[in-house]
């Protein structure tokens, strides 16, 4: 395999396809590795996405992999209050995850790019300080890859992070825990919206989440945050499908049919995302929503710009740093104010107790949940000062410090 003009992405899944299309679009050979020999296996998470991630990306979600259109949301407050946000038409849909990812490595392939599935990168290659490729391990034998530049889009537990030094590993305060169930035979209130349940006796520093998925499947799972060690994330979901209003209603007839877990990086973006002929993307880049823990859109408008930047960065033969730091200043651009304050934001919530979360919950709006979730200013401060509640005026005087309200 030539290294002329080429880039070698790591990781086969959303991500890794979006930056390998991005690259190859731009003119860039593009080989893609995974550890894995069947892509899109295990499913890890909750398989929603919405339009706006992979129309920005240029990239059409497969209609194979579509279960369930999705109009908006119903968020639960800990004391059952709803707040629902819901527009005329879809606004996304919930996928299965091994059909999405598979059709979107495909359709990177079928555009051209090489494939390695089943290798494993053992170390990365450097000229004077600039990463060259990569050492991988594959049917047995060890093998040493080379490009002009390589992109870790390679999940939570990045190789490709840890060998550039970008990253060495997330601490546990920085992950939720992730478990999850397919079910069959449920009986949902509202099959075209997704459902969050917030509180800390349900699940303490992170939510549970209902999302229809079409003929009576749902998928539901639970984020804790990595820190809590009162139960596991199995034992918290499991306690809430026992004995929660809301899944005594909708879910008692329901039956497993798989079983899902793992992590989520919720601490916001890697300050740094660039070295010398590397770069990552995705959940090695922090490319996670703080508050929602969505990650599929994001890395798919990151990953377009990844792979176009670093093609037009080996058409110029400047790999360096200095030149690669595009990429981060056009991602940033669209979403580094929303991850900043959606991580600020985070940061207040936890802090915040039950009864005041309640409390907000019955003077928001979706639309004031959508515009918070996205780091803009909503207006709900003279509606809580109405109520009197020293707690909520306390939170709404920490939001204004976050310029939010």
């Amino acid at each position: 395999m030539s290294n002329e003009n080429r880039v070698i992405v790591v990781g086969a899944g959303p991500a890794g396809s979006s930056t390998a299309m991005g690259a190859l679009r731009a003119g860039a050979a593009v080989t893609i590795i995974d550890r894995k020999t069947n892509v899109g296996i295990p499913v890890q998470c909750g398989e929603a996405i919405g339009k706006t991630g992979p129309g920005l990306a240029e990239i059409n979600v497969p209609d194979e992999s579509i279960r369930a259109s999705v109009r908006g949301f119903r968020v639960y407050s800990p004391g059952q209050i709803t707040v629902d946000y819901a527009e005329k038409e879809p606004s996304g849909y919930i996928v299965d995850r091994r059909v999405f990812d598979k059709e979107l490595f495909a359709r990177a392939t079928e555009a051209g790019a090489d494939s390695l599935l089943g290798a494993r990168v053992l170390d990365i290659t450097r000229s004077n300080g600039v990463v060259t490729g990569v050492i991988v391990r594959h049917d047995g034998r060890r093998n040493t890859l080379k490009a002009k530049v390589v992109i870790g889009a390679d999940g939570v537990n990045s190789q490709i992070a840890r060998l550039t030094g970008l990253r060495k590993s997330y601490k546990p305060a920085d992950i939720d825990s992730c478990f999850a169930y397919e079910m069959a035979n449920s009986e949902l209130e509202v099959t075209d919206l997704m459902e969050f349940l917030l509180g800390n006796e349900v699940s303490p520093r992170g939510y549970i989440w209902i999302f229809p998925k079409g003929n009576g499947r749902a998928n539901v799972g639970i984020g804790i945050g990595g820190t809590v060690k009162t139960k596991t994330a199995k034992e918290y979901l499991d306690h809430f499908l026992k004995h929660h209003d809301v899944a005594k209603r909708q879910l008692s007839q329901a039956k497993v049919i798989e079983t899902r877990v793992g992590a989520l990086p919720v601490c916001g973006p890697n300050k740094k995302n660039v070295v010398d002929g590397a770069l990552l993307v995705g959940d090695s880049a922090g490319h996670v929503h703080p508050i929602t823990g969505g990650g599929m859109g994001y890395a798919m408008v990151c990953g377009n710009i990844a792979g176009r930047v670093a093609a037009e960065c080996i058409m110029k033969e400047q790999v360096s740093a200095k030149h690669l730091q595009k990429y981060e200043d056009e991602w940033r651009k669209i979403y580094g104010s929303e991850f900043e304050q959606s991580l600020k934001l985070r940061e207040l919530i936890l802090k915040t107790d039950d009864a005041t979360l309640d409390k907000l919950a019955g003077i928001v709006t979706g639309e004031s949940i959508v515009r918070m979730t996205a780091g803009k200013k909503v207006k709900i401060f003279m509606k809580a000062m109405a109520t009197g509640d020293k707690h909520l005026i306390a939170l709404m005087n920490e939001l204004r410090k976050l310029r939010m309200v």
